[in-house]
């Protein structure tokens, strides 16, 4: 009965942990663009009164905003302080099921995303047991990698800063991913500069 109850207090916490859905969101209804944080990404979106409209979760939902006042607060895992945005009416946020934003499905694979292709490449670890390694490379010339715990990214054979895990600023915009060592899980966002 021990073993039942221990077993099932890990299968919980391990759904729980597990994160089916990521933040997509414009700040008003003239913007373009959208903006996007990876599965897991902590945020809230608040009434000038403070009341909570919608907050992560792992069912797809989608919040449209009617009226001024309201700001989105999202807590990244890469950096120590959180981001804020002002909602204009217009404004639209969304849980997206992660199944398209996810690419583990394949050791080699071409995903597109903002219309631009990733070519991720895991392997295993040749000095890590049990331990994965990772290529990833943009159609637009940004290449990144993971070996054995020490990564780099370039552009144009020239390397570029990286912040957190991993937060890529180049000259074409922002590449963000996040890439588990221990099982290749990979998920990726590109956010242009046009």
């Amino acid at each position: 009965m021990k073993t039942f109850i221990t077993s099932l207090i890990l299968m919980v916490s391990l759904i729980s942990y597990t994160q089916n859905t990521y933040l997509k969101f414009k700040v008003d209804d003239k913007e373009s663009k959208y903006i996007m944080y990876p599965p897991g990404t902590k945020f809230e979106v608040k009434t000038k009164e403070g009341y909570i409209q919608m907050k992560n979760s792992e069912n797809p939902y989608k919040l449209d905003i009617e009226s001024e006042g309201f700001r989105l607060y999202v807590y990244p895992t890469y950096k120590s302080e959180k981001d804020i945005y002002h909602l204009e009416k217009g404004a639209s946020l969304e849980l997206v099921l992660t199944k398209h934003f996810k690419d583990n499905d394949s050791n080699n694979l071409n995903y597109n995303h903002n219309s631009l292709t990733g070519l991720k490449k895991i392997t295993d670890s040749k000095s890590l047991e049990g331990k994965k390694n990772l290529y990833f490379n943009l159609t637009n010339g940004i290449e990144f990698s993971y070996v054995d715990g020490k990564y780099n990214a370039i552009l144009n054979n020239k390397y570029l800063d990286i912040k957190g895990k991993y937060v890529i600023d180049s000259k074409l915009g922002i590449l963000k991913i996040s890439f588990n060592p221990n099982n290749g899980e990979t998920w990726w966002v590109f956010e242009s500069k046009e």
